[in-house]
């Protein structure tokens, strides 16, 4: 952790703060794997989750095997354990095609972290299904009661041309995750909503940095 900038150390660092947006996906995992490693979870793995096509599948078999793969698509999922930071980890590739929305929460109850990889290329036309998953992964029960880290990656961001910045993915994501609370939460009813931990603070705008 202490090769982290200093305002991500401190946020990691604290109880209150298990969400971070990084840009460099082998540096949010090593700091994944240090902050999992200095707490005691139930969790056994690092779940790898996503859009489809955000290069979940390309950065498991990337950290599984050494080398960088060619275009990889999977409709399945992908498990091994791999080396990060030269420790062992256990990781859990999820495909983001919505038929595996129900095998993604079920993984979240062994998951000791979790990484969401967005592509910070296309993010403006995928905004709605990415902030659709990370809307489930946040108000998923285990991961609240837990405190279970969550990273969100930005992925291709070293496109600095055509990559969006980790601001301006961060207020695209706030944007739509909080328009997507007030409605999921009118259109459920009290007593649905009351089945699922609250995602911030309703009468507030939302802010990744308040959960």
């Amino acid at each position: 952790l202490q090769h982290l900038p200093s305002d991500l150390r401190q946020v990691l660092q604290t109880p209150e703060g298990f969400i971070a947006i990084i840009a460099t996906v082998a540096l949010g995992l090593a700091c994944l794997v240090a902050l999992v490693g200095g707490r005691k979870r139930k969790g056994t793995s690092i779940l790898v989750a996503g859009p489809v096509n955000s290069g979940k599948t390309t950065l498991f078999y990337q950290l599984k095997d050494g080398e960088k793969p060619g275009v990889v698509a999977s409709m399945q999922e992908n498990a091994a354990v791999c080396s990060v930071s030269g420790k062992p980890v256990r990781m859990l590739d999820i495909p983001g095609h919505h038929s595996f929305r129900n095998k993604l929460e079920s993984s979240l109850r062994d998951a000791a972290g979790v990484v969401f990889l967005i592509d910070a290329v296309e993010i403006t036309p995928n905004k709605v299904e990415a902030a659709d998953m990370l809307y489930e992964i946040l108000v998923n029960p285990g991961v609240q009661k837990q405190r279970i880290p969550v990273l969100i990656a930005c992925n291709k961001a070293d496109l600095e041309e055509e990559a969006h910045s980790v601001e301006f993915i961060r207020k695209t994501l706030e944007k739509q995750l909080d328009a997507m609370r007030k409605t999921k939460t009118v259109g459920i009813g009290k007593d649905a909503a009351s089945q699922s931990p609250a995602l911030g603070t309703l009468d507030k705008p939302f802010s990744l940095q308040g959960l």
